[in-house]
């Protein structure tokens, strides 16, 4: 395991930049994939340690950490954006002296805003089903993306493929739009805030008058949409402006009463809906990154998984369980034994060489079983009518143990006073497979309860442990 601190979506995300860089050919991963076989836990642990290892190697872990080095420069460019966001409206809205229309101030203040948050939504709506909006959305990404790794503190060797991987991650994912959205958000919100505030200090400490002019529009349409805007913030308390003469058609609202009207559309439809859809959209965010993982569907995943099982050591296969402290050493037979040595091969592969000549001194029986219920049956009964002093039964050690294999052991080991298991290696050796194959054989012996059987590990050693017997 990697000494670095990460997340799953960091995890995810190099392994997704680590599949675009296998798309132009296979990386060599022997080492990565024996490593992460040792991984406890779930396939996609796996997965995830394969990628992480990998990434290491080829530097996409230097260039996630030389991103996160280079996030304040993100932050310096979002200040900037929301000065010059909330400088701009604060502008548009006293431009002009001391008087200031209110219809104009108010679609300064909130117009832009109202219509980027009408085509966020649009694209909310409709990007839940993976369509034209997400695409434009990672259209967005794509641009933003490439005009970064034209920064240099954004370049590297592996910048390119962490930022598709990261695109092609929210397309995946369906983030794009929450993600994008959080970024408008925050940016919107941080703005109204400014300009809220600058606003407030301009009304606080100078005399402005706010009016209402139309050429088209009558003061009682003016009047109208003062009490429905209005509306929201009165119930709080916030007064409701009201026109001194509705005869006019050009008249003033009440200084203080404008003042706090416009104070409080701002906060009520600019302010606190960009608040709440930007903590929506990091909750949004926070529980994808949680959730985000392997999709094991997809078929460069399911080749590494064949890989990887191809790796497996052989498993015991058909277990049983017993019950603790139900296995009982088996009760001696009644009756003496007859002095010799029987010999049975029970399910050995047909390469081996057959009788063994390790053993082949003057046998009471020498059998091969392939392993069928009638051979099985035809053993018991040769066994109970010669009860050997001694039988060995040969097995492959590269074969793995069963029920059948133990329960075959417990029967003919009835007839035999003393009796062994004698794993055989291949014609080519032990090896590191034999010997993991002998050391299942041995816990697997353990684990059925058979005290009364003693594991060999080659056909000498079984040559010499009978004779001893004799």
């Amino acid at each position: 395991m990697t000494a670095r601190i990460r997340s799953r979506w960091q995890a995810v995300w190099v392994a997704e930049a680590v599949q675009c860089i296998e798309e132009q050919g296979p990386l060599d991963d022997a080492h990565a994939l024996a490593r992460a076989l040792g991984t406890e836990g779930r396939q996609e642990d796996r997965l995830r340690e394969r990628a992480w290892l990998l990434g290491e190697r080829l530097g996409l872990l230097d260039q996630l950490a030389r991103w996160r080095e280079a996030a304040w420069v993100l932050l310096v460019v979002a200040a900037a954006a929301v000065l010059a966001l909330a400088n701009g409206l604060l502008f548009a809205v006293l431009a002009d002296g001391r008087t200031i229309n209110a219809m104009s101030a108010l679609v300064s203040a909130l117009g832009l805003h109202l219509l980027t948050l009408f085509f966020w939504l649009m694209s909310l709506a409709f990007g839940g089903s993976g369509t034209a909006s997400s695409g434009a959305s990672l259209s967005v990404g794509r641009l933003l993306a490439g005009l970064a790794l034209r920064l240099p503190f954004w370049r590297g060797p592996q910048a390119a493929p962490m930022a598709r991987a990261g695109l092609r991650l929210l397309l995946r994912e369906r983030l794009a739009p929450w993600v994008f959205g959080l970024v408008s958000h925050v940016v919107w919100a941080l703005g109204l805030l400014f300009m809220l505030v600058g606003l407030l200090f301009a009304f606080a400490f100078r005399e402005y008058q706010l009016t209402w002019e139309s050429t088209l529009l009558g003061p009682d349409w003016f009047a109208s949409f003062a009490r429905a805007t209005g509306a929201l913030p009165a119930l709080l308390g916030v007064p409701i402006p009201h026109l001194a003469d509705s005869s006019q058609s050009a008249g003033n609202w009440p200084a203080r009463e404008a003042a706090w009207w416009l104070l409080a559309c701002l906060a009520f439809y600019g302010l606190l809906p960009r608040s709440v859809l930007a903590m929506w959209c990091w909750w949004k965010v926070r529980k994808a990154a949680q959730r985000v993982d392997i999709p094991l569907a997809d078929p460069y995943y399911q080749r590494l998984l064949t890989r990887f099982q191809a790796l497996e050591p052989a498993q015991v296969t058909d277990i049983e369980h017993p019950l603790a402290g139900s296995a009982t050493p088996r009760a001696a037979p009644t009756g003496g034994f007859n002095a010799g040595v029987a010999v049975l091969g029970f399910e050995l592969p047909e390469h081996f060489a057959w009788p063994p000549a390790e053993l082949a001194e003057g046998p009471l029986l020498v059998s091969r079983i392939a392993g069928s219920m009638h051979e099985q049956t035809k053993a018991y009964g040769q066994l109970a009518a010669l009860r050997p002093e001694t039988l060995l039964v040969l097995c492959d050690a590269a074969a793995s143990p069963d029920r059948g294999t133990a329960r075959f052991l417990r029967e003919a080991g009835v007839n035999a006073r003393h009796c062994a298991l004698v794993l055989c290696a291949r014609p080519d050796g032990l090896g590191e497979d034999a010997a993991a194959g002998i050391q299942r054989w041995l816990s697997w012996a353990a684990d059925r309860h058979l005290p009364e059987w003693t594991v060999l590990d080659s056909l000498d050693a079984a040559a010499r442990w009978a004779k001893g017997r004799a």
